[in-house]
């Protein structure tokens, strides 16, 4: 390989960026398959990101991490100084995100594998929890959070991004009323709600503990 060919790639990698399938660079953030780009293109990461306050340095846990569409996301946005917590009940998920923050070398992320009522973070630890278009299909979601919120510290905050439940249009998802309600079982307060993609049947929930529970 000549000079020419060879500084590209170099310049790729120290950027951190390798040559997708069709020969354009891919980065981390790159999404995996068609489903996970259109996901994206419903919820913009870095929209979302902003919305609920994730900045350089922070710790913070996503619940339902599933394959990693948004634990890359954090990692990258909270930085090498910052951790991610990657929480999931479903072992092979969590195989697949090892291997995609192998693959990017992405240090700052380490997997947690929780069960339906607990998800195992550590306490008094979390700037911020995260949960995004997983909400409805926690078993017992009050348990769960309520159990959770005992990793954040006192000023920490849980976000949550939800489907609106559209039943008529065939979509899973949870009412408005029905998860702020739950919540405040768990033992969080409302903060403030963000509905920039309610087009998209999607709103966004920021509570923060509530200190008479």
């Amino acid at each position: 390989m000549n000079a020419s060919r060879m500084l590209p790639l170099v310049l790729l990698t120290m950027i951190g960026l390798s040559s997708g399938a069709d020969g354009r660079p891919a980065d981390v953030l790159t999404p995996e398959n068609a489903n996970e780009a259109r996901l994206n293109r419903l919820q913009p990461p870095d929209k979302v990101l902003d919305a609920i306050g994730v900045r350089p340095g922070m710790a913070v846990a996503e619940i339902g991490a599933g394959h990693g569409r948004y634990a890359v996301q954090l990692a990258v946005r909270v930085g090498p100084g910052g951790k991610v917590y990657a929480e999931d009940i479903d072992a092979q998920a969590l195989d697949h995100l090892r291997q995609r923050c192998r693959r990017w070398q992405l240090k700052n992320v380490e997997v947690i594998l929780g069960d339906v009522i607990d998800p195992k973070l550590p306490p008094a630890h979390l700037d911020l929890i995260w949960i995004v278009s997983s909400y409805h299909h926690f078993d017992d979601p009050v348990t769960l959070l309520r159990r959770a919120r005992s990793a954040l510290k006192p000023d920490g905050r849980l976000a949550i991004g939800e489907w609106i439940s559209i039943h008529e249009a065939g979509r899973d998802g949870t009412t408005a009323e029905a998860l702020i309600h739950e919540m405040n079982a768990a033992g969080y307060a409302l903060e403030r709600q963000e509905t920039f993609l309610k087009e998209n049947n999607f709103l966004i929930y920021i509570f923060r503990i509530d200190m008479n529970r």
